[in-house]
């Protein structure tokens, strides 16, 4: 798992690690990272795609 969120941006791998790892809510998060909650929704959005196709790449999931 480290591997694959190293692949991932800075920004995508931040709000992983806060809303998942930190176990923050979505408003908590924002907070911490100074950027708006929708912000949030959505690069966690698009962080959960990048980390599913960099493990597919690793050959974890298919």
């Amino acid at each position: 798992m480290a591997e694959a969120l190293s692949r991932l941006s800075p920004a995508h791998r931040e709000v992983l690690v806060e809303c998942f790892y930190q176990g923050r809510s979505v408003t908590e998060a924002s907070q911490r990272l100074g950027i708006p909650p929708g912000t949030v929704k959505s690069r966690t959005h698009y962080a959960l795609r990048a980390l599913r196709m960099a493990l597919e790449e690793m050959g974890v999931m298919r």
